[in-house]
Order: C-alpha cells, then structure tokens, then sequence
C-alpha cells in the first residue's frame, strides 16, 4: 500500500555556471551583502548634492577641501558598491560551483504540495514551503532563498516545456507574498 503523495512535478536539473553565478548575485542582493543596494545609490547621490551645494559657502568661509571630498566620495562608494562587491560575489561563486558541480549534480527537484525534493547522487534535500523566506523569478529562473547560504536554483529551461505554466502557475500560487520579479541582480 503506498501512502506517499505523488509530486507536482519532478524534473531534473543541472545547472550551468553563468546561472549559478547570476543567482548567487540576486542571493546577494536579496539577502547578502549588497541587500543595501538602494540605500547606497540615495547616500552616493546625498553625498555629491552636498558636496556641490557647499563649494560655494565653503570657498568664502575655509578650504574648499570638504566640498570635494564629498564629491569624490561618491563615484568611488559606487564603484565599490557597484563594481567591487559584486565582482567579489561572481569570484566566490565561480569557485564554489565547483564544489556544487560535484555534489549536487545532476539533480532530480520534485515539488510536492508543502515542500521541495531536491535528489542528487550524494545526498537529499527537503525544503519546506514555509521554511522559505523568498521566490526570486527572472527571465531564466527561479530561486528560492532559504537564507543567506541556501538556495534552490531552478532554471526555466529544465522545466518540462508541457508542464511549464502549470510549474510556474504553482509556485507562483505557493509564494504569492514572498514571489519577487527581478531582470537582473541589481533590480
């Protein structure tokens, strides 16, 4: 007598390296070290709007020194922001995909109606629903964030091509308050 539901969906998954590299970036940017992406942009912009509007008062009164400096500031906070922290999130997960190619690869996902199975020839993964903090969806994937080092990458073009709206209908269903749509790591 068998008593376990049959999945959703079961499909296999393997993962190429530009889309492990591009959801470590979205990872990041929605709960990792650039998260504060926004907040950077409006600090960056505060930062040379004061920098501008105090040349002139800073010229007649002291050195002009404060003014630039500010100014400075903000491309060198973007650039850092925006050109360093990210190129450090794709070197770390350029190296780390090797380790997932070996382990996690290739991998068998069933969605069942409360969780997620993810099968691969070392070792099995249960991802409760609810246990998942958020549904990222771009053009190519779907990502679910459970926190800041797991994540389950499901890219679009592994879905069944008969059974692909039915899928995306469902976890879109699943993570309506938790589903995010995102074009790239930045927005």
């Amino acid at each position: 007598m068998q008593t376990e539901t049959p999945p959703r969906a079961a499909f296999e998954v393997k993962l190429e390296k530009k889309e492990y590299v591009a959801a470590a970036l979205i990872g990041a940017r929605r709960s990792g070290v650039l998260r504060s992406a926004p907040v950077v942009m409006v600090v960056s912009l505060a930062l040379l709007a004061v920098g501008l509007l105090t040349m002139n008062w800073f010229r007649t009164t002291s050195t002009i020194l404060v003014p630039v400096v500010m100014c400075v500031a903000c491309p060198l906070l973007l650039i850092l922001f925006f050109g360093v922290e990210p190129g450090g999130v794709r070197k770390k997960a350029a190296a780390d995909f090797v380790t997932f190619d070996a382990l996690m690869q290739p991998a068998t996902v069933r969605l069942y109606a409360d969780n997620a199975v993810t099968v691969t020839p070392t070792l099995t993964l249960y991802d409760q629903y609810a246990l998942i903090r958020e549904c990222v969806e771009t053009r190519e994937l779907l990502i679910l964030i459970k926190d800041r080092e797991r994540q389950l990458v499901i890219p679009k073009r592994c879905l069944p091509p008969d059974k692909q709206e039915e899928i995306l209908e469902f976890l879109r269903l699943t993570f309506i308050r938790r589903r995010r749509v995102m074009r790239s790591w930045l927005f």
